[in-house]
Order: C-alpha cells, then sequence, then structure tokens
C-alpha cells in the first residue's frame, strides 16, 4: 500500500487532483457496471419465465400422459360406488368396464378357531397364591348373619390362606372339579353375604361371586393354577401335565419352547409371526389357549406337535413318542377346532363363495373390481348395486390445474415483453404465446372426436367487461359443469381434443417443449447468450478497473516526483541564502 504525503512541499492538495482524474476514468466504470446489473436482472426474469413455462408442461403431462396407461391415465381412472356402504364397498382399477352390478350379500366369511378340548390347566389348589389368579392384594368383606369380617388379602397369599381365614367367621370355602369357587355357611340356618362398597381387592369381580337360590356364592369364573406369567416347564407352572422343551408347529411357523418360555412370551411369538397366520389367547377363565386363524374362511388351522408336548397338553393334539422323544405318530384335534364360514354372496343373480371378505376379480369374475364385504342384506336393504364409471374428479383437478398454470404463463410472457420491460422485443418468446393462445382458441379438425374446441367442453376465455377490452380476456375458465356432462356423454371425444396425438394440449406440450430443449430451446439459446455477455462485462469491468489502479498509481508517482523536485530546490535555496 502507497502512502503519500499531498502538497507536503508545494502546498497544493494534489490528493485531490488524483481523485479527481480517476473518478473521470471510473465513470465509464459505472456504466459497464449499470449494463452488467440489467444483464443480471435480464436474466432473472429469463429464468422467472421458464420457470412458468415449465409449471405449465407439468400441468399438461398430467393429461397428456394418458398415453403412457396405468396409473399415468387420468381418462382411464374408474371408481366403484356402492349404493349401500353397510352391505358392500369396492374399488375398481381401469380394467374395469364401466356399467352396473346387482351385488347382493347372503353371508359374510369368519375365522377358524382352535379352542383346548378340555382344560389345559389344573384347578386352583390350597397352593395356588391368589396373585396367580389375578386377585389383587386389599380387603375382602364377608358378612355373618349381618355381622361384618374383613379379610386382608397379602400379594403372597394362597387360596388355602383364604379358606382359613374365611372359616375362622363361619364361612365354607370349596373348589369344585371344574374350578369353581363356593362360598357358603359352615353352620346349618346360618346367613352369609358377600362383598361391601368399602372392599379394596378385586376378588369378588374378577371371578363373578354370585350369590345362589340356595344362600350360597358361586363364582361365575372357575378358577386354575396355570396363567400366562407361568414358566411352561417349570413343575409348579400349574398346567395339568408338565409341559417338554422342544418344538411344536401353527401354520408354517415353527416355534421352540425353552426352560426359560412363558405362556406370555409364547403368545407373544405366535401372534407376532406372519408365517404362523393365527392369533393365540390364554383364557384364565376357562384354562383353555385359543388360536384364531387370521385368514377367514372353512379351512382348519395347521398344528402340529414336535419335540414338545405343548400342543398334546392343549388339547389340540394326540401323540405318541419314541424313548428318544421324536414323535412316532400324532393326530390334530379337528374337532377341537370351529371351521369358519366362506362368504356367500351374488353377482347379477349368480351365486357364488369365497374365502374371504375381501373379494377379488378372479373370484366375483368382475373384471378390475375388488368387494369388500361388510354385512349380509337384510330385507330392508332391498337391492344393492354397484356403479363402475368414470373417476372423474382427478381429471377435474388436472384441467383445473392446467387453465391456472396456462394463465399464470401468459401473463408472465405479457408482463415480461411489456414497453420498457425486461424482455421487450423478444419476438420469439411473443411469438411462443401467440401460438398458445391460438392453439386455446381455434377449432381442432384433426383430433378425431366430436368436440373440436376447448369451449365445446367447457373451457373459455374470459369476456370483456363492459368498455374494459383487457387483454386479461386471454385468460381460460372452466365451466365444471358443461365439462362433467361432456365427459359423461362423449368421455373419449374428451381425451381425443385434450391429449390425442392431435389434441389442443398435445401440440401445446409439444411447443413448449420445443422452447424448453437443452441447447437449442429459446429459453438455453437466451441464456447462453446472457451468460456470454455478463462473462464479457466482468472481464470488461476488471480490465477497467485494474487499468484506473495503474493510472493512479502513476498519478501519485508523478506528483510525488513533483513534491521531491520542489523539496531539493527548496533545499538549495535555503543553502544559498545561508
Amino acid at each position: 500500500m502507497t502512502i503519500s504525503f499531498s502538497g507536503l512541499a508545494s502546498g497544493l492538495d494534489t490528493s485531490s487532483w488524483v481523485e479527481a482524474l480517476v473518478s473521470v476514468k471510473k465513470q465509464e466504470v459505472k456504466g459497464f457496471e449499470t449494463k452488467l446489473k440489467e444483464m443480471q436482472t435480464i436474466k432473472t426474469t429469463l429464468n422467472d419465465t421458464r420457470s412458468a413455462f415449465s409449471t405449465l408442461r407439468s400441468a399438461i403431462e398430467k393429461l397428456t400422459d394418458a398415453k403412457f396407461g396405468g396409473s399415468f391415465d387420468l381418462f382411464g381412472k374408474n371408481t366403484a360406488t356402492s349404493s349401500n356402504e353397510e352391505v358392500f364397498t369396492a374399488t375398481a382399477t381401469s380394467s374395469a368396464a364401466r356399467q352396473n352390478y346387482d351385488i347382493k350379500v347372503q353371508q359374510l366369511a369368519t375365522y377358524t378357531k382352535a379352542l383346548s378340548k378340555d382344560a389345559a390347566s389344573a384347578v386352583a389348589d390350597d397352593s395356588t397364591k391368589l396373585s396367580n389368579l389375578g386377585i389383587t392384594e386389599g380387603t375382602f368383606t364377608a358378612y355373618v348373619n349381618g355381622e361384618k369380617h374383613v379379610v386382608n388379602i397379602g400379594k403372597n397369599d394362597t387360596l388355602g390362606d383364604l379358606k382359613s381365614r374365611l372359616a375362622e367367621f363361619g364361612v365354607k370355602t370349596e373348589v369344585s372339579d371344574t374350578g369353581v369357587l363356593k362360598l357358603s355357611a359352615q353352620n346349618s340356618g346360618d346367613v352369609v353375604n358377600i362383598g361391601a362398597t368399602t372392599d379394596s381387592s378385586n376378588i369378588s369381580s374378577l371371578i363373578g361371586l354370585t350369590k345362589q337360590e340356595d344362600g350360597s356364592y358361586a363364582s361365575t369364573n372357575s378358577l386354575y393354577k396355570a396363567s400366562v406369567a407361568s414358566k411352561l416347564t417349570a413343575e409348579d407352572s400349574g398346567f395339568n401335565e408338565q409341559i417338554t422343551e422342544g418344538t411344536f408347529t401353527i401354520g408354517d411357523a415353527t416355534f421352540t419352547i425353552t426352560k426359560n418360555t412363558t405362556l406370555s412370551s409364547l403368545i407373544s411369538e405366535i401372534n407376532s409371526n406372519d408365517k404362523a397366520q393365527a392369533y393365540a389367547y390364554w383364557d384364565d377363565a376357562t384354562g383353555k389357549l385359543s388360536i384364531t386363524s387370521k385368514q377367514e374362511g372353512a379351512s382348519y388351522i395347521n398344528i402340529e406337535a414336535g419335540t414338545s408336548n405343548f400342543t398334546d397338553v392343549m388339547g389340540f393334539t394326540t401323540s405318541e413318542w419314541n424313548e428318544d422323544g421324536t414323535v412316532k405318530s400324532s393326530k390334530m384335534y379337528t374337532e377341537a377346532q370351529e371351521l369358519g364360514q366362506n362368504a356367500i354372496f351374488s353377482v347379477n343373480g349368480t351365486t357364488m363363495t369365497s374365502t374371504s371378505n375381501t373379494v377379488t376379480s378372479d373370484i366375483s369374475r368382475i373384471d378390475g373390481v375388488t368387494l369388500t364385504l361388510n354385512r349380509a342384506n337384510t330385507e330392508e336393504d332391498g337391492n344393492t348395486t354397484l356403479k363402475v364409471s368414470q373417476d372423474t374428479s382427478g381429471l377435474k383437478d388436472a384441467v383445473n390445474e392446467f387453465i391456472t398454470a396456462y394463465n399464470d404463463c401468459i401473463a408472465k410472457v405479457e408482463e415480461v415483453t411489456a414497453s420498457g420491460a425486461d424482455l421487450h422485443g423478444e419476438t420469439s418468446l411473443t411469438s411462443l404465446e401467440r401460438t398458445l393462445k391460438s392453439y386455446a382458441t381455434t377449432a381442432n379438425g384433426t383430433n378425431g372426436g366430436i368436440y373440436k374446441l376447448f369451449s365445446d367442453i367447457g373451457i373459455t376465455t374470459a369476456a370483456p367487461d363492459g368498455d374494459n377490452l383487457s387483454t386479461d380476456t386471454y385468460k381460460l375458465e372452466l365451466d365444471e359443469e358443461k365439462f362433467m356432462k361432456a365427459l359423461e356423454e362423449n368421455p373419449d371425444s374428451v381425451q381425443s381434443l385434450l391429449a390425442g396425438e392431435n389434441g389442443v394440449l398435445s401440440m401445446m406440450e409439444n411447443t413448449i417443449e420445443q422452447s424448453l430443449k437443452a441447447s437449442v430451446g429459446f429459453f438455453d439459446v437466451k441464456t447462453s447468450t446472457l451468460d456470454s455477455d455478463i462473462k464479457k462485462m466482468e472481464q470488461k469491468i476488471t480490465k477497467k478497473n485494474s487499468s484506473i489502479e495503474t493510472y493512479q498509481a502513476q498519478l501519485e508517482s508523478k506528483f510525488q516526483k513533483m513534491e521531491q523536485a520542489i523539496a531539493s530546490m527548496q533545499q538549495n535555496y535555503s543553502s544559498f541564502l545561508s
């Protein structure tokens, strides 16, 4: 950095002179910078305009992509309407024929359920913990001849403990062979009443203690030793027979029982295994395991014994075992399974069956339609029908989206090409605009349908308002009622006009594609030209700034030498005088 001291010898403000001379040069740079900013603004405007055309192309493609078929074809989409969705609902693909069907449901499909042939758990006895039966800690009240007696139940108390405490108050406690708990008076003539609002244990509500005609109380639910917390192979698991470690099969899934397997963990494993195709549930009230198929219909649940006797103990199979623990022979108790039923329904009077309430086209013979049966028809329902028709909601939305994008695009061109605007005089852009307007308003005689104009299907330009002949009359509007009527009366002609090979939107799409084409399209060519001009201007500004810096350095050097010369002369003069 050069440090200059203005006019130290001459007394002249040479720094201001340098600044003024350099300022003249910088004015030219400011002109270049203004032009650069204008170019950059034009490029931004061009990109915004390109974006409007890209949005229009995307909106058009939602309609013209019908040529690719499948999910792209908005014209081919169907909707299935049930006259009574409480009875059935339906969905339809594009392959479904658009017509009406009479549907009647006589019977729904249900699930097969396997239930232990007999109780798998042993009946509760005096050693059974009350907590294993689900009975909580707290108080339990018995009235004998009106006298209140409160029994405290602890978390480790057994059924035998409860018996002893109640016996102290004259209440006899028995458990039948089927697990029913009975409470009665020990002494003939005594009256026993059970339960109080102040009780904090759940014993009465849990087992459903109910007063009998003879004055005794009996449990609605039976009491069994085994619970979901039981370790299956433990000696005190509570099952009728000790369960061995090993394997067994449900559905196509094989499960393994180890010394740490609990009934709860095994049930969770069954329920989460898709190959089992079943749900398991332990019923404390009956001491039985139930397995329900995940698949509807009249099919048995496959249950097979393996190296464990679990399925035998649960009452689903009966097996003979070899000495080494392998199965010698095994049979499934089919009578332990309550078969589900198949769905029965009719289509146009023809009765059909299905193993599932979700009925696909291969069962119903209605191509492209899936029925979901919800309940059987009643006499009050009358006839229930299925109507397959064109799904017009997506089409209407797509046409509205096109109209919005078209109006925005044309408005953008009008804005940027107006007098004094950034792209004023761009004939390629105004020509593109005129072409799009022409497609939107001119009859199309080559599309092959009965509809030739946008206005034939409800797409019209806005009308001038009185004396206001605004250029906004190019804007398109949709008469939805007319459009929906055209779709209903002749959907093929609507598709031909919009998205056919020579359809209006197809021609618009081709024209826009050309303008957006890489390298050769209007927008890329114009952008490339602007980028080149911007780069040249940036180089010119850099070069000019460098030249100014050199010029400034030269001026400062010259003035510095002048000051040095004057200072030398002044020194010589002083020496001469002295």
